[in-house]
């Protein structure tokens, strides 16, 4: 029988609407994410069954977290991952926050970085349905050097994911989700949502 892990507010990382992140106690460079009390389990199964299929498609995770399985915690059942960490061994921040700071040679970088990101997504057909800049975070490489990593919003929620084995239908989903919900995630940032694109229609 597996031992519970202990998890304590000197591990918290951050907060989301339905889970919260803490620092992996025994691996400094994983992150569990737990579901508060009155949120369900199906979308805490749900992202796990998707995150392993993509790893047995072989996708190239450099956008995404890499996903190492599920654990019993004293805050309940979490889901372990990568944690995004910069050259400098701090936590990656949000893009929102690098978004608020409004500084016009990051806003010009960023939108065509967005659009590489979501064009990896589309080539590699990995479903989304949230890319607000809270679930993305900017990785620091080096000096001047960044990457763009989603840590949440991936994946679908039907009960029979066909879009999980389907190349077609998956890409018709992602671009669906894009065009319907890009211009109101980054409504609050009109220099950066601009120069976004929609995908074009397939």
């Amino acid at each position: 029988m597996s031992e519970t892990l202990q998890l304590s507010p000197q591990h918290f990382v951050a907060e989301g609407t339905e889970r919260r992140c803490f620092r992996h106690p025994d691996d400094e460079n994983c992150c569990i994410k737990v579901l508060h009390p009155d949120s369900g389990c199906d979308r805490l199964w749900r992202e796990a069954r998707y995150y392993s299929r993509l790893q047995r498609r072989g996708v190239d995770f450099r956008h995404l977290t890499p996903y190492r399985g599920l654990i019993d915690t004293s805050m309940g059942k979490g889901a372990i991952f990568d944690l995004v960490i910069d050259d400098d061994a701090q936590i990656s921040r949000s893009l929102h926050h690098y978004l608020t700071q409004n500084d016009q040679r990051f806003n010009a970088w960023i939108a065509d970085e967005i659009e590489n990101l979501k064009q990896n997504l589309y080539d590699q057909w990995i479903v989304f349905h949230d890319l607000n800049p809270t679930n993305i975070l900017v990785k620091r490489l080096g000096f001047d050097e960044f990457r763009l990593v989603v840590i949440d919003g991936i994946g679908h929620n039907h009960f029979f994911p066909v879009a999980s084995y389907s190349a077609g239908i998956a890409r018709k989903k992602l671009v669906r989700v894009w065009n319907r919900g890009y211009r109101q995630w980054y409504a609050g940032f009109p220099l950066v949502a601009g120069d976004l694109k929609p995908y074009p229609a397939i």
